[in-house]
């Protein structure tokens, strides 16, 4: 028997084969298992935790464009007291 099995070009093939086969549908079933949440579950949590990223990231932007809204306010309003505080000044020294 030995004889035959060794003639075979595939026969050291057929083993590796089936182990790795083998290993994978118990190591899905044990993945099956021992899951901490079902696939529903899971992508609604993913679902739920992009939607609150979405949100979140929203609230960043906003809060970031108010903040430079209001920083080129005040650089605004800055440069024109520096503007008048020129002029003031130019035109107290008659243009010299």
């Amino acid at each position: 028997m030995n004889d035959r099995t060794q003639n075979r070009p595939d026969a050291g093939i057929v083993g590796p084969l089936v182990g790795f086969a083998l290993g994978a549908v118990v190591g899905g079933a044990v993945a099956l298992l021992l899951a901490p949440a079902s696939g529903e579950r899971t992508r609604r949590q993913l679902s739920s935790a992009a939607r609150r990223m979405g949100r979140d990231a929203r609230h960043t932007y906003d809060e970031a464009r108010e903040a430079a809204a209001d920083a080129a306010a005040e650089l605004g309003v800055n440069v024109k007291s520096a503007v008048a505080a020129g002029r003031e000044i130019f035109q107290k020294d008659g243009g010299r």
